[in-house]
């Protein structure tokens, strides 16, 4: 299967970035992967991309931060965000607001990577 979908994923934990990153180039998903809030906005503002996926807690920049610039930015951006909880808020606060900056969908860590495949490619 391929896909014309242009994906950006952003994490700043390398392993998940990797294993992310892999998971939706196996589905036929041209990837790029940044692992800063501050480098996705960069390389969105290079490149044209159909959808981010980015984790919420990150130093610097963190993903809701990104996702409330992204709004106006780049009004057309598919988000999903991925959480495993950060030192702020709980996991639902975290979902909650992920989803009023406009994320499509909110991926609690661990998760199937299969099912966000998937929510990409339904979209």
């Amino acid at each position: 299967m391929t896909s014309t979908y242009r994906v950006l994923v952003c994490d700043d934990f390398a392993p998940l970035l990797a294993s992310v990153a892999g998971c939706l180039r196996r589905a036929g998903l041209e990837v790029d992967t940044a692992a800063t809030g501050l480098d996705t906005l960069t390389r969105l503002r290079d490149a044209p991309y159909d959808v981010l996926v980015t984790d919420i807690w990150m130093p610097a920049m963190d993903g809701l931060t990104l996702m409330k610039l992204l709004t106006t930015e780049f009004p057309r951006l598919r988000v999903f965000a991925m959480t495993g909880g950060g030192p702020e808020f709980t996991v639902e606060t975290a979902v909650s607001l992920a989803e009023v900056w406009g994320a499509e969908r909110v991926f609690v860590k661990p998760f199937d990577e299969e099912q966000l495949v998937q929510a990409i490619l339904d979209g």
